[in-house]
């Protein structure tokens, strides 16, 4: 069956009813399933609180008034007590019970079918009760793993700091694991404004004006990312899920409603690829790195650049499987979890790929300060080499 995307261009906060509104009568009306009564999440990318760095309020209003004017109960939630200042005082609050997942009872679950989270996690109960549930993410560029909507929105569905999880057993395949736990009935992504460069590890949000919305989260995927000027084939966790029968890969598979997409393309700045050393005496050995873990090299290497330049240390960053132990020249970094059994040669950065927080094991090697959080997303080895 082909998916739908409806995309509607929109302005300022006083455009996104009408512009939803539009893309829900394209989709025939998704909502319009809705029994009295019915538990509806609404999950949100809404972890930040710097401007533009989250979904727009203003679409969580008008979503949340249109699930309760179907006379169901809608819930907004998301992970991190950030949602509670974002939303407060909003409009939003007035149509939907907030909650941050940190505050939630959580159940012991299974993935039947997963094939990096094979072993039971630990997960809000109402992502497993709910009767409906919806996401809403905001269009980001990913330094690991090309950008970020829809599908990746889930892994905020975890609470806490377990997303480290996630990164622990493959992001890539956990991802779609975890949109396999809980498909998402209807996604809504905000692309009023975006977040593009080397985000996580930096970026910067851009005003941009669309909306998109489908029943089939990797469809939506998939046309977004076409629309910002990504190839979707490039994306693993994309790739993944279309060969696990969860949605299309191409364009040709999709059809779109409403506002052209030639119309609202636009070229997103993307995260480096390229491994760029910004000085002599830092050492960077990743040619046999996973393509995550070499994205997340260069992202480090782009977003340290000033600070690795001021120390005057020598450094030495390998990831990606060795056959021969490359020369150990001053601090040494092993970037990725294929590095355990050499995890004593230096500083182990854990992940496939590792987080952007996890910087901050560059920052420990050149002697600055670590707060006692990042301080756990690293390893230093006991005895000195």
């Amino acid at each position: 069956m082909t998916e739908q995307v409806a995309l509607s261009a929109v302005g300022g906060d006083a455009d996104v009813p009408d512009g939803l509104a539009r893309m829900l009568d394209l989709l025939g009306d998704p909502l319009s399933a809705l029994p009295p009564g019915a538990e509806v999440l609404i999950k949100p990318n809404l972890f930040q609180t710097a401007p533009g760095f989250h979904v727009r309020p203003a679409l969580l209003a008008a979503i949340a008034r249109a699930v309760a004017e179907h006379g169901a109960r809608p819930v907004i939630a998301e992970r991190t007590h950030a949602i509670y200042e974002i939303l407060r005082d909003h409009e939003a609050a007035k149509y939907a019970r907030v909650v941050s997942f940190d505050d939630l009872p959580l159940r012991i679950t299974g993935i039947p079918g997963a094939t990096s989270l094979r072993v039971p996690i630990a997960v809000p109960e109402l992502i497993l009760d709910c009767d409906y549930f919806i996401g809403v993410p905001q269009l980001r560029t990913h330094a690991s793993v090309v950008y970020s909507n829809a599908m990746k929105n889930l892994v905020g569905l975890l609470p806490g700091y377990t997303t480290r999880i996630v990164h622990m057993a493959g992001v890539d395949e956990s991802t779609v694991d975890l949109n396999l736990m809980r498909p998402q009935d209807l996604v809504v992504c905000d692309g009023t404004t975006v977040i593009e460069g080397n985000y996580p590890m930096d970026g910067r949000a851009r005003e941009v004006g669309f909306l998109a919305a489908s029943r089939n989260a990797v469809a939506l995927d998939v046309a977004v990312g076409t629309l910002a000027g990504f190839d979707p084939d490039s994306v693993a966790y994309l790739r993944d899920a279309h060969v696990r029968g969860m949605g299309p890969l191409s364009l040709d598979d999709i059809e779109l409603l409403g506002s052209p997409l030639d119309e609202l393309a636009f070229d997103m700045v993307k995260a480096p690829v390229e491994i760029v050393v910004p000085r002599e005496g830092i050492h960077v050995y990743a040619d046999n790195a996973c393509p995550a873990c070499s994205r997340f090299v260069a992202g480090a290497m782009r977003a340290l650049a000033g600070e690795l330049c001021e120390w005057d240390g020598e450094m030495t960053v390998i990831s990606g499987p060795q056959v021969e132990v490359p020369p150990l020249r001053g601090e040494v970094i092993l970037v990725g979890n294929c590095l355990y059994e050499s995890r004593d040669l230096g500083i182990f950065v854990e992940g496939c790929p590792p987080r952007a927080i996890q910087l901050a094991a560059f920052r420990y090697a050149m002697g600055k300060p670590v707060g006692d959080h990042e301080r756990t997303q690293f390893r230093v080895p006991a005895v000195a080499r």
